[in-house]
């Protein structure tokens, strides 16, 4: 915009970052979603957290599988503020998993076309 340094545009910035590895939506937190298929280079992991959520911090862990067998694993850590919330992974390229409750990773099976 050319006129300085705006904290709101940077708020906005780091919030569309957590929006694409968690947000909330309604009860549940969904993980991946926003994650750009690029992203996800074998032997790359990716990572975020700690963040802030409605339902207490989740630290994010992204690992990309390959060929060879190898599957895409997800896994999380939470500081929930009472139990642990509905956890949906929804990685793109993927089908959403829903995790059970206590768990705290999830390796994705089929991928979409």
């Amino acid at each position: 915009m050319g006129d300085g340094q705006h904290v709101w545009a940077a708020a906005e910035w780091v919030l569309m970052v957590r929006n694409c590895f968690v947000r909330e939506e309604g009860n549940r937190l969904i993980l991946g979603a926003g994650v750009a298929s690029r992203w996800l280079v074998v032997g790359s992991p990716l990572t975020f957290g700690p963040a802030p959520t409605a339902f207490g911090t989740i630290s994010v862990s992204i690992n990309p599988g390959g060929e060879g067998g190898e599957r895409t694993t997800v896994s999380w850590q939470g500081d929930w503020h009472a139990e642990a919330p509905a956890i949906e992974v929804r990685l793109p390229g993927y089908r959403p998993v829903i995790a059970s409750s206590g768990q705290t990773s999830t390796e994705l099976g089929e991928e979409v076309p």
